[in-house]
């Protein structure tokens, strides 16, 4: 009689031929998140959303330096001339026409504008933020990658799972069919063993449809097709994460995290905003000047074309004195602002610390669970053993080695996915961190083997 690891093996090796022929799907982990990397939309708008970012700081540097302008216009004029008081021996009339032109070049040198000076601030601080928010993108697309590889290897363990278990349910009926005809087991157990048969049959149809639907999403995120998905190494071996401190890891997480940092960056701009909008009830001061030329034919003072140059240098200065309510209004809304910021650095603060703290628990708690769940596992095989033994020896019937299986095959299904939430958690840990890289996925990708 087949031993139920010899079933399971045996399955598993028809689902990968199976795997090989009907779908186009893989690569490891790493391959699949280098494919996503030139893929994935989400990050590209993300790559282009820190290059506009940048440009803040260019647009507020810009303020500071002088700005130089050219200015043209040129006109034609009808002039008809009809004096108010005639005097003898005067021109009464005069009708004149001609061009006019004007070229100008004028610079400004702001010397004191102190809201440019807080908007170049501000505009170093938005392009610090667009390159966080671009890492964030690329740690959050490390983890989406993962949890849609892992969706795949869970999705097709489902379908080796029922796959083996609908197998070991056949021999069960086909044992039951024969007891029955020889008179030494009722029809009940016949019915029983159908019903488990049935039923995992339904489950086999679900999972495999379910491996379609995880293998296609993560078809979607890499763009990518291949002949081959590798698998986690049964092997596998999870560990404690280091330091096994969770106060260390939440300090890290205070100062590390990335979507903490971009909000605190954001709270900054939203101070440096208040400041901008009080400054603008300050004088400015710019050092003006403007070099200009003017050909005019219309009012020639002795006919022809005059020619007038103008050159001068100079100080303004502006005085805001009253501009409606618009600046006292303005300098509300941004100190509003502010404090919404704080309350949303505070929120993310607590929301790291909490994620922090579940993702290290889920590494702890996790590797303990896959421990547990490998010696239940050995445990459960014993136990089926020893129930096809009672069977035939008289002592088990029918319905205790169909539950049997059943035990064994719901901790075997437990056990894989508790592998796959222990190593999530893990990168989940080095994401809260601020520390997730591609190394951690190839620390991981070394647990895959190739089937």
């Amino acid at each position: 009689m087949k031993t139920t690891a010899t079933r399971h093996n045996q399955a598993l090796c028809s689902l990968c031929c199976l795997l090989a022929t009907t779908t186009a799907w893989s690569g490891d982990l790493l391959s699949a998140y280098r494919d996503a990397l030139k893929y994935d939309s989400q990050l590209a708008a993300a790559r282009y959303s820190m290059e506009a970012g940048k440009e803040g700081a260019v647009q507020g540097r810009s303020q500071l330096l002088p700005q130089v302008e050219a200015s043209a216009e040129g006109s034609r004029s009808w002039i008809h001339y009809v004096p108010g008081n005639n005097v003898p021996g005067q021109l009464e009339t005069k009708d004149s026409n001609g061009n006019k032109y004007d070229g100008a070049i004028s610079a400004q040198q702001p010397i004191f504008r102190a809201q440019n000076l807080t908007t170049y601030e501000q505009g170093k601080l938005g392009a610090q933020a667009s390159e966080l928010q671009y890492h964030i993108a690329e740690q959050q697309l490390m983890l989406r990658v993962a949890k849609a590889y892992f969706d795949v290897l869970q999705a097709r363990d489902a379908v080796t799972v029922a796959a083996s278990q609908k197998e070991a349910f056949f021999e069960q009926l086909a044992q039951a069919k024969k007891r029955f005809q020889v008179g030494v087991a009722t029809i009940t157990d016949t019915y029983e063993a159908q019903s488990r048969f049935d039923a995992t049959n339904a489950q086999e149809i679900a999972a495999r449809n379910d491996l379609e639907v995880k293998t296609n999403a993560l078809r979607q995120l890499t763009g990518t097709n291949q002949d081959w998905i590798a698998s986690l190494n049964s092997k596998m071996k999870p560990s404690q994460p280091e330091p096994k401190d969770l106060n260390v890891w939440q300090d890290m997480a205070t100062s590390g995290n990335l979507v903490l940092r971009a909000q605190q960056l954001n709270e900054q701009v939203a101070k440096y905003e208040v400041q901008k909008n009080r400054q603008a009830h300050l004088p400015t001061l710019d050092l003006v000047g403007r070099v200009g030329k003017t050909w005019d034919q219309v009012g020639a003072r002795n006919g022809g074309t005059d020619q007038t140059r103008v050159a001068s240098v100079g100080l303004q200065l502006n005085v805001p004195i009253y501009a409606g309510g618009v600046l006292d209004s303005k300098v509300r809304e941004a100190a509003a602002n502010y404090e919404k910021t704080k309350q949303d650095v505070l929120t993310t603060r607590r929301s790291v610390e909490q994620d922090t703290k579940s993702a290290f628990l889920g590494v702890t708690s996790g590797a303990a669970q896959v421990q547990a769940l490998e010696q239940a596992l050995v445990s459960a095989q014993s136990q089926l053993d020893a129930t096809r033994t009672g069977q035939q020896i008289g002592v088990r019937t029918n319905v205790d080695v169909l539950n049997a299986q059943q035990q064994y095959y719901q901790i075997y299904s437990n056990l894989l996915q508790a592998r796959y939430g222990y190593l999530l958690a893990k990168l989940n840990l080095a994401f809260q961190a601020g520390q997730l890289s591609d190394t951690d996925l190839a620390e991981v990708n070394h647990l895959l083997v190739r089937p």
